[in-house]
Order: C-alpha cells, then sequence, then structure tokens
C-alpha cells in the first residue's frame, strides 16, 4: 500500500507473490547465460504466441526464482487457473495492455504548454477511468475469486476501487476540463509589502469561455464577481499584473502535478497487471500447445531431503516444441548431489542435461513441468557453464573464458545452488583439462553443491569414480551393441571410448 500526496491510495498488485511485487524479485545469478545455455527462447516464444510483451514478462518471470514453499504453491495455484481458465486471464491482460498502450501515447507527447498538458492527462484519466471500470466489470465473474491470489486482489480492487470513489473522480475530471473549454482558474489573494500578492489561494474554477465574449460581457461579468466582494482591490500596477500572472502559472502546476500523481499510479497498477497477467497467459498457451501435442506435464513437488530429486519420465521440452514430437524421456531417482554423465557422442547427454535444468527453471517459476513426476528442492540459484565456441570478438583463448565465466560462478554458489555443466573444460587438452575440472568439481563436491556434469574428459570421470563418493552417481548415455543409441541415461561407470567408428560410418553413410 502507497499513500500519494494527494492523498489518493492505489494498492499493489500482487499476483505473483503473496507478499512482494515482480520488481522486488531476485534474479538468477547469471541469467544471460542460463537463458543462451537451456535454450529458454524457444519455450518463451510457445508462451508467447507473437506477442512480444508476454516474450518480455514471462522472461522476467523465469528469470526470478522462487525459493520458499509458500510462493511455489501461490504460484502454482494461480498457473492452474490460468491453464484451466485462459478466457479470463486473457481479458484481463487485454485490458491492462489497452490501458498501458494509451499511457504510452500520452507519455510519447512532448509540449511545454501546461494548459495542454493538463487537458492531455485529464483526457488519458478519462480513458483509464474507463478501463478501470472495464477491468471492476471483468471481476464479477465468479472464476475471479476461485484462485487465493486473484479473490485476494478482486477484494482489493473492490475495496479501493467502488462506485463513489469513480463517481468522485469524474466529477474532477468534468470540473478540470472547463481548461479544454477556454475557462479560467479563479485565484484570490492579498497585497503583501511592495505591492506583491501574497496568501493566494485557488478559489474556482470559472468555465465560461471569455473568448467568445464580447468587451461589454467581459467586464460586467468581471464586476459582477470582482467588485462584489467587498475584499476586493484595484490597483493598476505591473507589478500585481505580473504577480496574478505568476499566480496563475503556480496555480496550473499545482493542478497538474495532482493529476500527474494520479496518472503515475494508474501507470503503475495497469503496469504490473500487465507483466503478472501476461505471465499467467503466457503459461495458459503453453499448456494448451503441450496438451495439443499431447505431451505430459506435471506440478512439481518440493523435496525435503537434502539433494534429493526424483524425476519420472522427464524430457527436454525445448526439443519437443521444436520438433512437435515427444522426445526420448528420462527417469532418476537418488539423494546424490554430483551426477557425472559420459558415454557415446549423439547420445543425449547435453539433451538430458537441458531437461534437468529447464524443467528446474520452469518448477521454480511456479509452472507444470515436462514430466510425468518431478520432485526437487528449491535452489537458491542454477548457473550454467555449457561450452561455447570461440568468436572472432573474443581476445583470450577459450580455455581463458571458461575459467572466466568458472570464476563468476564460484563467487556466487552456494551449498543451496545448483550448477549444470556441459563439456567445460574440454578447450584444452584431456590431460589438463581432466586436472582443471577434477580440482573445481571435487571442491563443488565437498561444499555441498549440486552438480550435473557432462563431460568427454574420460581421465576426469575414472578419477572422480575411483573415489567411491557416497553422494556422487555417475551416468552414460545408453549405445546398444550394434551401436544404436537410445538416448536413454543409464548407471554406468565411465569408459575410454567415443565410439569413432560410429561416427565414420554415419558420415559414409550420409555421403553415400
Amino acid at each position: 500500500m502507497r499513500k500519494s500526496k494527494g492523498g489518493f491510495i492505489m494498492f499493489e498488485v500482487a499476483l505473483l507473490y503473496p507478499d512482494k511485487q515482480q520488481g522486488a524479485a531476485k534474479r538468477y545469478g547469471m541469467p544471460q547465460d542460463m537463458g543462451k545455455d537451456l535454450n529458454l527462447s524457444v519455450i518463451l516464444r510457445a508462451m508467447a504466441k507473437e506477442d512480444e510483451e508476454i516474450f518480455t514478462n514471462c522472461q522476467r518471470v523465469l528469470l526470478c526464482p522462487v525459493t520458499d514453499e509458500k510462493t511455489l504453491h501461490f504460484r502454482q495455484q494461480m498457473v492452474s487457473d490460468a491453464v484451466s481458465h485462459p478466457e479470463f486471464y486473457e481479458e484481463m491482460y487485454r485490458i491492462a495492455k489497452e490501458a498501458m498502450q494509451e499511457i504510452h501515447k500520452y507519455t510519447s507527447k512532448k509540449t511545454s504548454n501546461k494548459v495542454v498538458q493538463i487537458t492531455e492527462s485529464l483526457d488519458l484519466l478519462r480513458i483509464l477511468l474507463k478501463y478501470l471500470r472495464y477491468l471492476k466489470e471483468h471481476l464479477r465473474s465468479e472464476q475471479a475469486e476461485k484462485a487465493d491470489a486473484m479473490y485476494l486482489f478482486t477484494t482489493k480492487f473492490r475495496e479501493h476501487f467502488t462506485d463513489d470513489f469513480a463517481k468522485d473522480l469524474e466529477r474532477h475530471i468534468d470540473d478540470m476540463a472547463v481548461l479544454m473549454q477556454g475557462g479560467r482558474l479563479i485565484l484570490t489573494a492579498g497585497v503583501a509589502g511592495g505591492l506583491k500578492c501574497g496568501d493566494a489561494m485557488v478559489n474556482r474554477l470559472d468555465p465560461v469561455d471569455y473568448r467568445k465574449m464580447g468587451k461589454f460581457r467581459r467586464t460586467l461579468r468581471w464586476l459582477l464577481l470582482h467588485l462584489a466582494s467587498p475584499e476586493a482591490i484595484l490597483l493598476n500596477q505591473e507589478a500585481l499584473k505580473q504577480d496574478a500572472i505568476r499566480m496563475e502559472e503556480n496555480g496550473l502546476l499545482y493542478t497538474q502535478e495532482i493529476y500527474r500523481e494520479f496518472l503515475y499510479q494508474f501507470q503503475e497498477f495497469f503496469s504490473q497487471l500487465q507483466i503478472q497477467v501476461g505471465f499467467y497467459v503466457g503459461c495458459a498457451n503453453l499448456g494448451r500447445s503441450l496438451h495439443n501435442l499431447k505431451m505430459k506435464t506435471c506440478y512439481p513437488r518440493v523435496s525435503h531431503e537434502k539433494g534429493h530429486i526424483e524425476y519420472r519420465h522427464l524430457y527436454e521440452l525445448g526439443l519437443a516444441l521444436e520438433t512437435l514430437k515427444n522426445p526420448v524421456d528420462n527417469s532418476l531417482t537418488d539423494s546424490c548431489h554430483l551426477h557425472v554423465i559420459s558415454g557415446a557422442n549423439q547420445g543425449g547427454k547435453s539433451t538430458f542435461l537441458r531437461s534437468v535444468g529447464i524443467a528446474q527453471v520452469m518448477m521454480q517459476a511456479g509452472m507444470f513441468v515436462p514430466a510425468v513426476y518431478f520432485e526437487s528442492p528449491l535452489y537458491d540459484n542454477i548457473l550454467t557453464h555449457f561450452t561455447r565456441r570461440e568468436d572472432s570478438s573474443m581476445n583470450s583463448g577459450r580455455l581463458d573464458e571458461e575459467m572466466k565465466r568458472v570464476n563468476r560462478i564460484v563467487d556466487m554458489v552456494t551449498d543451496q545452488s545448483l550448477i549444470l555443466f556441459n563439456e567445460s573444460f574440454s578447450s584444452t587438452t584431456e590431460k589438463e583439462g581432466s586436472q582443471i575440472a577434477e580440482h573445481i568439481i571435487q571442491a563443488m563436491y565437498d561444499s555441498g553443491v549440486s552438480v550435473f556434469m557432462v563431460t568427454h574428459l574420460f581421465a576426469f570421470a575414472s578419477q572422480m569414480y575411483a573415489k567411491n563418493l557416497q553422494g556422487a552417481r555417475f551416468l552414460s548415455a545408453e549405445r546398444k551393441e550394434d551401436g544404436t543409441r537410445t538416448f536413454k541415461m543409464i548407471d554406468h561407470e565411465p569408459t575410454e571410448t567415443s565410439y569413432g567408428l560410429d561416427l565414420y560410418a554415419e558420415i559414409i553413410e550420409r555421403k553415400e
């Protein structure tokens, strides 16, 4: 709740968090890297359905993790409601979006004329009042009272935007509209020392357009209004004339400030409404797409055992949306906080790693996840380190670039964080890369950090396997005896092979 200078109070929109607005949320430590590594843009495009503002709004929410169960359940209930009743949220979003479009039209205009500024703000206030009434009518629906967060929002909105408030605001707008019709602000003031005006006060708004009156009528009206007052003083002094002009300007500035405060609060309200409801519209869009593709989803559960995870039929959502097919899924249950994944090239290791990351990000946005069942802790940070091709803009080598990113990760990681490594430290020799990887991953393991690592560094994987660490699990991309990849991750000790003959046969087959 916030009280304005003019005494008007507009409540904060709280549809994403029970206790705060979206702007107060903490982002992931390396959001740009994570978004690129997990290919989140594919999912965001499916959520947006070509609406760039929904794309941006959903991106904001996805990159700010929910780290407590209260907020998670609050968010999940809203997402479930939006998926079940998308039309209600779509209409709410449309109202907020159109209101913001009107605000942007107003703010894009540039003028120094105070009267023009006030009249334009009055026009905008009248338009926004219309959208507030649209919203109030929309919230009469029974759907507005089903999800706890929406019920609370609806109750607060009805308390603040009463019929009396709307009528009172409309009456003030009508009163001020006299400025558009050539009316005048009438001020009264005394004469202070040095023939200066003092004790100035806005008296009333005169709705008559003086420009349309003849000179005799203007003079007569002025005499009736001013000479009839026993306090009227007539002094033909330039100083008083200038003071009168300044008083009129100050009166306009004061009036402008009052309406600017109204507009600021309405802008904040509709902006937050568009952002927050836009996220739920995006969830509804994605849910509809996955339903049409007959892809399974579930609402994840929070694991209360340190490091415990359970994934049943988890699949890579980005791949599913790009191919419009159900990808091969994987299942995994354990309480390990180190997973080292090796095995055949093109065996689905990186795809599996992305499926873990995407599902965890979606979980901590309060969304459904691409799995039949998903249980995991809530991490305070999700960090990714995927190998990248060296580009022409890079001033140092790939290994230097990798190490700089690792240093950034180390600076912000805690024992409550999740890190996903994909082919890291492969930009140098097998020996050097394995040594670097062992030192870093062992330190992460000892600190209790949760790590998933896809690697081709056999020396590193075999050395870690030989340590027989209780909290570590070693997986491999399954390969049948005939060379067929199943894209399933199975328990297997690291093996020193990249199956070069398979790659050779594949290349020859393509040429033929």
